[in-house]
C-alpha cells in the first residue's frame, strides 16, 4: 500500500534543492513559475528536466509552445521566487520591474538570475500526477557570480555553513613592520620562514577598488605580469568598506580576468563585521574563481577572530596575517589557534610559528600587541 500523502511531502520536504522559475512563450505572451522539479538529464546532448503537476494552467503552456527556460535563482532572489509562486496574489504581471532578456527561443529568461537555461521540449513522460517534460538546451549563460537561493522544508535560505579540512596562512606584513620601527629582528624573520609563514615569491599589486584609474593600472600591471613563472598576487584595499560592494567585486572581476593567481581582500580602515564580511565574500569568494582568495583582517574592537571565523564558513581558505599582530593585522598564531581548536589543518607549523612570535617579543622589547600571550604560555604546556 503506498504511503500517504502528507508523509510523502513531509519526507521528501527534507531534501533541499535549488529555485528556479520555469517560463515559456505562448501565442507572444510571457508566462513563468517557480519549482524545484528540475535536474540536469545529460551533457551529451545538454538536456535537463522539468517536472510540472497537471493541473497547472503553465503545464498545458509547455505542451502547446513546446519550449522553456530555466532560472537559477540567487540567494538575493527570495521575493522573485515567491513572486512566480503565486505568493503575491496583488502582483498581476510576475514580469513587471524585472530584467527580462530573450535567447534562441524567444522564452523570457531573468537575467539577473545566477544561470539560466533556454531549453526546446524534446520528450515528455507521464510521471502520476505531473509531467516530465525534458528539454534540448539550446543556449545557457552563467548570469552573475553570487550563492543560489535553496528550498528546504518550505523555507528559504542559503547554504549552511561548512568548515574546510584545511586552511593557509601567511605572513606579508611581517617585514615592512619592522622595518617602519627600525626593529632588527632576524632571529624572528628567519624563525618565521622555518615555520612556513613567509609568502613565496610573488608579484604584489595594489588596487583602490573606487579608483578607476588604480583598477585600470592594476589589470595593466597584472596582464603585463601573466606567463611568468612568479604568482601574480592582486591586494584589493578597503575591501570590506560598507558602500564599496560592487566596485571590489567588479574590481575582483577585472583583475582575474587578465591573470591574477591570488586576490587578497584587505580590511584597511577596520570596517569588516561577520555581517559585512560574509556578504562580500559570497559574491567575491564566486566572482575569483580559478583565482584564490585571501582575507587580511584587522583586530579591532575584538572582531578578529569572529571575522575569521566568519571567513572560514564563507568559503575563505587562505590568510594573510601578521606574526604578533604588530601591525594591527590579526595574528598569525591567533589563525593557527583557531584552526586547532577547529581541527582544520594547516601547512604551517603552529609550534615554529610561536617560537618565532618568541623571538620577536624579544627584539620588540615588550610584549606583542596581539593578544596572544596565554595562547603561547599553554601551547608549551
Amino acid at each position: 500500500m503506498p504511503v500517504d500523502v502528507a508523509t510523502f511531502r513531509d519526507v521528501l520536504g527534507q531534501w533541499p534543492s535549488g529555485v528556479t522559475v520555469v517560463t515559456t512563450l505562448a501565442e507572444g505572451t510571457w508566462h513563468g513559475m517557480t519549482a524545484s522539479s528540475f535536474s540536469s538529464v545529460s551533457a551529451e546532448p545538454p538536456l535537463v528536466s522539468v517536472a510540472l503537476l497537471k493541473k497547472l494552467y503553465t503545464h498545458e503552456l509547455f505542451q502547446t509552445s513546446g519550449v522553456f527556460g530555466v532560472n537559477i535563482l540567487a540567494k538575493d532572489q527570495t521575493e522573485i521566487g515567491k513572486r512566480f509562486a503565486g505568493m503575491n496574489p496583488e502582483i498581476t504581471d510576475r514580469f513587471e520591474g524585472l530584467d527580462v532578456t530573450t535567447a534562441e527561443t524567444g522564452v523570457p529568461l531573468l537575467a539577473q538570475s545566477v544561470a539560466w537555461l533556454d531549453c526546446r521540449v524534446l520528450h515528455m513522460y507521464d510521471g502520476g500526477d505531473h509531467t516530465i517534460f525534458v528539454g534540448e538546451v539550446v543556449a545557457a549563460a552563467v548570469a552573475r557570480q553570487t550563492g543560489p537561493l535553496l528550498y528546504h522544508s518550505r523555507s528559504w535560505g542559503q547554504f549552511a555553513d561548512q568548515l574546510p579540512e584545511s586552511a593557509s596562512v601567511r605572513d606579508s606584513g611581517l617585514l615592512a613592520a619592522l622595518d617602519a620601527r627600525g626593529i632588527a629582528a632576524g632571529g624572528a624573520l628567519l624563525a618565521s620562514a622555518d615555520a612556513g609563514l613567509v609568502i613565496a615569491e610573488h608579484h604584489a599589486i595594489t588596487v583602490d577598488p573606487i579608483d578607476a584609474a588604480s583598477v585600470t593600472a592594476a589589470r595593466e600591471a597584472v596582464a603585463s605580469t601573466t606567463g611568468n613563472d612568479a604568482k601574480v598576487r592582486v591586494t584589493v584595499l578597503d575591501a570590506f568598506a560598507p558602500d564599496h560592494h560592487d566596485a571590489v567585486i567588479e574590481t575582483v572581476e577585472a583583475v582575474v580576468a587578465v591573470g591574477a593567481d591570488e586576490v587578497v581582500l584587505d580590511d584597511t580602515s577596520a570596517h569588516a563585521n561577520p555581517l559585512t564580511l560574509r556578504l562580500r565574500l559570497i559574491d567575491a569568494v564566486a566572482s575569483a574563481k580559478p583565482a584564490i582568495v585571501t582575507v587580511r583582517l584587522r583586530d579591532h574592537a575584538g572582531l578578529g577572530m569572529a571575522n575569521a571565523l566568519t571567513a572560514l564558513k564563507t568559503g575563505v581558505r587562505s590568510f594573510d596575517a601578521t606574526l604578533g599582530g604588530i601591525d594591527g593585522t590579526l595574528a598569525a598564531e591567533d589563525l593557527l589557534y583557531l584552526c586547532g581548536l577547529l581541527d582544520i589543518s594547516s601547512d604551517v607549523d603552529r609550534s615554529a610559528a610561536l617560537h618565532a612570535a618568541d623571538e620577536l617579543e624579544k627584539a620588540w622589547g615588550q610584549p606583542l600587541p596581539a593578544r596572544t600571550t596565554s595562547i603561547r604560555i599553554n601551547s608549551h604546556q
